[in-house]
């Protein structure tokens, strides 16, 4: 495809006395017919570009020569040579065996009186039919003409179908990243394989990407340059660096896109009101030709920008929810709400621990603040009682693990349905001696078992209303104890290997 490229005029080449030449073949088997092609065409240019004229003199000669890596424009090719059929079995072979539907092909013959059949000019892209007699300067100036004009108009085509592909690919490959740093590095990536789309010539590259888009009153910026990635949130247009302000108003204002300086400025107005940028720096101008493509590009990629942050800010605003949920259950028994983040944390570890990937682990880290959210059901007087509950008391107790399921069941949201399977399991046990189903061991959702050990190993450090706090080191010995009776054992063998990780998410966030 590069080859197809180098074909395409640019402006570099037609500035260029020195541009790359149109390559011709001749094939014919008499000699003097190349030497009347070469006198009469030496000097001939096509958009500025000189004509580099190719002699062999058989069909034999001529496949071996079109199977190397020199490409042709025009083929002037003789029907008869080795046999009378040479020629066109020649173009059989070009289109067929070589698919080659970019050359053109004029046929050219001594004996006018016998022409081809028809099948044969329309099945092989035949562009033309010329006796040997039309020689003259006019006649091959006019078959040049037309013939590399028809072979300009076609790599300019296969050209942008090639780059439209690639496009496809580029934009694909952003619209399928969640996260906004990694999106960041590979839009710089993309950005240069899209800039060098328009120029076979001269590389560009693009050092410095950013994006700024208003969402929510506060300024989100983007920026990945050769020294790294930075991502910004501010609550102000002074948030962001003075240079940055500068292209944010100017598009917000004109709500068009600009080149300012060395800098190509991207600008997006999208139906929920989000007001974005994304800017490249360029060390070469961007040409107009190339400017739509950049243009389709951006366009998704800004998109796909907008997307991101509103995610974020979607899973920012349950994250808080969650935790003031889980934080206020705990406050209803007397507790802080940073026993539930911890367990979140302790949670969020040993699924890493366990090799889950990180989509289940970040919904572990939200889904285990909500393990107690059934608790409110159970009254005040139970839950907060400095003494042991009786045995009416605790099978009250016990239902916050049934109630929990049925608030947070069947809400088709991931975090949440993982949080009813963690509020109704957290207290079976893996010998199945725990409640309400008595389940055991594998019937017991990973998600429960791994939000047991955390749960108990916090509330073990903690103090109570009905107990002092255990020291650390207790808290993990009853955890290894429970390991096979209480605990998944495989889980209590990751705990206790990497203790210092749990007990340094303890001291990070203290009672």
């Amino acid at each position: 495809m590069e080859w197809l490229q180098d074909d395409v005029v640019s402006d570099k080449a037609v500035a260029n006395s020195n541009a790359k030449p149109w390559k011709i073949l001749i094939v014919d088997d008499d000699d003097s017919v190349h030497q009347v092609t070469q006198l009469a065409m030496k000097r001939f240019e096509f958009e500025q570009r000189p004509v580099e004229l190719h002699s062999v003199y058989s069909a034999s000669e001529a496949k071996e020569k079109l199977q190397s890596s020199e490409r042709y424009a025009l083929i002037l090719l003789d029907v008869v040579m080795e046999t009378e059929h040479a020629g066109l079995d020649l173009a059989r072979f070009i289109r067929q065996d070589l698919q080659n539907g970019y050359s053109r092909i004029i046929l050219r013959t001594g004996q006018p009186g016998v022409a081809p059949e028809r099948s044969v000019i329309r099945d092989y892209d035949i562009d033309g039919y010329k006796a040997k007699s039309q020689l003259q300067s006019q006649d091959l100036e006019l078959i040049f003409y037309t013939s590399l004009r028809a072979y300009r108009d076609i790599c300019m085509l296969q050209t942008h179908r090639y780059n439209l592909k690639r496009l496809i690919k580029a934009i694909s490959t952003i619209t399928q990243i969640g996260d906004l740093v990694e999106f960041t590095s590979v839009v710089m990536e993309e950005l240069k394989l899209v800039l060098n789309m328009s120029s076979a010539n001269l590389y560009i590259d693009a050092p410095k990407v950013f994006g700024i888009c208003q969402l929510d009153e506060k300024l989100q910026m983007i920026e990945g340059e050769v020294s790294g990635i930075h991502l910004f949130t501010g609550s102000g247009i002074d948030s962001i660096p003075k240079k940055h302000q500068e292209y944010f108003l100017r598009a917000k204002q004109t709500k068009q896109n600009f080149i300012a300086e060395d800098h190509y400025v991207y600008f997006h107005h999208s139906q929920k009101g989000l007001d974005s940028i994304l800017a490249f720096q360029s060390l070469q101008p961007v040409k107009k030709e190339a400017q739509q493509l950049v243009d389709l590009f951006l366009g998704n990629v800004v998109l796909t920008f907008e997307s991101l942050l509103l995610a974020n800010s979607i899973e920012e605003t349950q994250q808080l929810a969650i935790s003031l949920m889980g934080g206020a259950m705990e406050s209803r028994s007397k507790e802080t709400g940073s026993h539930v983040i911890r367990v979140g944390l302790y949670a969020k570890l040993l699924a890493q621990l366990h090799n889950q990937n990180q989509a289940y682990c970040d919904k572990i880290s939200l889904a285990a603040q909500l393990h107690d959210v059934g608790k409110v059901g159970v009254p005040d007087l139970i839950l907060n009682k400095p003494a042991k509950l009786d045995a009416d008391e605790w099978e009250i107790m016990k239902q916050h693990t049934t109630k929990g399921w049925e608030i947070l069941k069947g809400t088709a949201n991931p975090v949440i349905d993982m949080a009813a399977n963690i509020a109704i399991d957290h207290h079976e046990r893996w010998d199945g001696a725990g409640y309400p189903h008595a389940k055991k061991q594998q019937e017991i959702s990973l998600e429960g078992r791994i939000t047991a050990i955390a749960d108990v190993f916090d509330a073990l450090c903690c103090r109570r209303c009905y107990k002092e706090p255990w020291s650390m080191d207790d808290a993990k010995a009853e955890i290894i104890k429970g390991a096979g009776n209480h605990f998944d054992p495989n889980l209590v063998a990751l705990f206790e290997a990497h203790f210092n990780d749990f007990k340094q998410i303890y001291l990070d966030r203290p009672e």
